[in-house]
């Protein structure tokens, strides 16, 4: 089964435009809402809202907490009573910053705090969406056909895979901060939502080393490689997720 409502961010290019464009080829998924700070500039989305009547644009700076709320009210108007199946936390940069860069803390906090403080404030404010989803079903079945969370994280977030330090080009050191901040505020989410008997699932999937703006023309993979095996992926995701980092193929990954 696919879920019937989603809420990407950073959906305006890269790996989240692809995501709405593989999502959409799915049957079930009814209501697709696609978030980007400029939504306007957005010329290719807005051409696939024009085609597809199931896909939905709206304008979030997932840093800014106005910004967010509004989010939270446009898409329950969009969901009604099917509250919110899924939601893609996507939005992302990349500081370029490591260990032999002039010390610079604005830099390093904004990459956190877009990645991960962003990501979790996100989670929070849609919870009630995901609830509200999640109660149309009985039991503690976790899936994102009733409600979860998707992190798009990274393998930046492994410790155990850490061993290149600031990575190609001394660049990667903040971004490598916040994605292990992102793994750890799942590995949270998940206890609680464990604690408190809230049947929503939250996971990391790692997309692979993708060429987009950020990942550069020299990645590994296409976006249509990467979104193609992560929505197949979506589709199997249970309890055995729950909390846990994984590659676009389900694999774990370390920690």
């Amino acid at each position: 089964m696919a879920p019937k409502t989603v809420f990407i961010t950073g959906a305006n290019r890269g790996i989240g435009l692809g995501l709405v464009k593989e999502l959409l080829k799915v049957p079930g998924v009814e209501t697709l809402v696609a978030g980007a700070r400029n939504i306007d500039g957005a010329k290719e989305l807005q051409t696939l809202a024009k085609a597809d009547s199931r896909l939905h644009l709206l304008s979030v700076d997932v840093s800014n907490d106005e910004s967010l709320v509004n989010s939270v009210n446009s898409v329950s108007g969009l969901v009604g009573d099917r509250g919110l199946n899924l939601l893609i936390n996507n939005a992302g940069i990349i500081e370029s910053y490591g260990m032999s860069s002039t010390p610079n803390r604005a830099s390093v906090l904004k990459c956190i705090d877009v990645n991960a403080v962003s990501a979790l404030l996100a989670s929070q404010h849609f919870l009630p969406l995901l609830q509200k989803a999640a109660a149309i079903e009985s039991g503690d079945r976790l899936s994102p056909d009733r409600a979860a969370i998707i992190n798009i994280a990274s393998d930046c977030a492994s410790q155990a895979l850490n061993l290149r330090g600031s990575g190609p080009g001394n660049s990667l050191l903040a971004y490598k901060m916040s994605k292990v901040a992102m793994v750890s505020f799942s590995r949270s989410l998940a206890a609680d939502f464990k604690t408190h008997n809230i049947p929503v699932l939250v996971t990391n999937i790692h997309p692979g080393w993708v060429q987009t703006d950020m990942g550069g023309s020299n990645a590994e993979i296409s976006v249509d490689e990467s979104v193609s095996k992560i929505v197949a992926s979506i589709g199997k995701l249970d309890s055995n997720h729950h909390g846990g980092l994984f590659n676009r193929e389900l694999e774990t990954m370390p920690f």
